[in-house]
């Protein structure tokens, strides 16, 4: 089996055009590989990602919701799985994303590390947004719909029983 770090060309392909933004960092969140999707999706080069901490690319929302659950989740578990977050751009456009993240386990054989890397899988998620917002208008207007029917029969009861 190959890997990205054996340089062989389809995995190094493979890890470098995924479908989804790659990285690894270090425990505190400091980049220390990232692959092309990732970069492309953000507008930085890998030169610049590389020693940045992941945490710093996200809104302050995303640092808050990071700092508060992510971390403490990704220590007690190990892993964290579809996470929402944002992503700041370059251009400082914000980029809804997904985000899995797996503590990096010891190889058999090895000694575990006293803080291990941590592998990070991004998604975007623009159109989960989108479509869980147009959910949200759906429910709001049907609660509103529901709403006025009520009052309708409300109004026709007490109509009636005047008669």
């Amino acid at each position: 089996m190959t890997s990205p770090e054996d340089g062989s060309g389809d995995a190094l392909d493979l890890y470098e055009l995924a479908a989804c933004g790659l990285l690894t960092t270090a425990a505190d969140g400091t980049i220390q590989r990232v692959n092309r999707t990732m970069c492309a999706w953000t507008g930085f080069t890998a030169a610049e990602l590389l020693g940045k901490r992941f945490q710093d690319l996200l809104t302050m929302g995303s640092k808050l919701f990071h700092h508060t659950h992510w971390m403490p989740l990704l220590q007690m578990q190990g892993s964290v799985a579809e996470v929402q977050l944002e992503v700041v751009r370059r251009d400082g456009r914000v980029l809804p994303v997904l985000v899995n993240a797996a503590r990096r386990e010891a190889k058999a054989g090895e000694a575990p590390a006293a803080r291990p890397p941590v592998d990070v899988a991004v998604f975007i998620a623009t159109d989960r947004r989108k479509y869980e917002r147009e959910l949200l208008f759906a429910r709001r207007r049907a609660e509103e719909l529901l709403a006025s029917e009520r009052q309708a029969q409300q109004a026709r009861a007490h109509a009636e029983a005047r008669l």
